[in-house]
């Protein structure tokens, strides 16, 4: 059985600075709600997979906070907009999966701190009736701030699946671009 509860907070403050810019803050909580792992494969599982993978039931809520500063601004009279963006997100109980080792098993752990943080820009245009265009891109360092380690029967301590202090964020890639052009004919 799993539960939460709770309050998911935003705030946010707009600044219209000129008639064609605006500057804005934001800072928001948010949350993944924990679940229960399936049981471990028990006798695929080696000494060593047991002392690590067993005892771990269930996995916790895990929580963030995300704060933003950003501007988006028009300019060829409304018919381009430049908007960037900074943002900063702590991670409390980042939800991992890993794989159990030889049991044969998936598990989701909690990673006690994360972190993400980077910048967005967007460009768009339609510099005539024809043609708009769009080009955007994301810088983004996200990076685990914990440990998990396990202990085995002699004492040797080692990193748990690559859940090490300062490994980056699995799936989260540090640039990312993309680019958009559309041509506009009547028939």
């Amino acid at each position: 059985k799993t539960s939460a509860d709770g309050l998911a907070p935003r705030f946010i403050a707009s600044y219209k600075a000129t008639p064609n810019l605006t500057l804005n803050a934001q800072a928001s909580q948010g949350f993944r709600l924990g679940g229960i792992n399936d049981p471990l494969n028990t006798p695929l599982c080696t000494s060593q997979d047991l002392a690590t993978f067993s005892g771990r039931d269930s996995w916790d809520n895990e929580t963030a906070w995300n704060y933003e500063l950003g501007g988006k601004s028009t300019f060829m009279g409304g018919r381009a907009s430049l908007n960037l963006s900074a943002f900063y997100m702590d991670i409390r109980d980042l939800q991992m999966i890993v794989t159990a080792g030889s049991c044969s098993s998936r598990l989701v752990f909690n990673t006690p701190k994360a972190m993400s943080a980077g910048a967005e820009i967007e460009l768009t245009a339609a510099p005539n009736k024809f043609f708009d265009f769009a080009v955007s891109g994301t810088f983004n360092q996200a990076e685990l701030r914990s440990t998990l380690t396990s202990t085995d029967s002699t004492g040797a301590v080692t990193v748990v699946s690559g859940i090490e202090d300062g490994n980056r964020l699995p799936s989260v890639p540090e640039l990312q671009v993309a680019a958009a052009v559309t041509f506009h004919k009547p028939l």
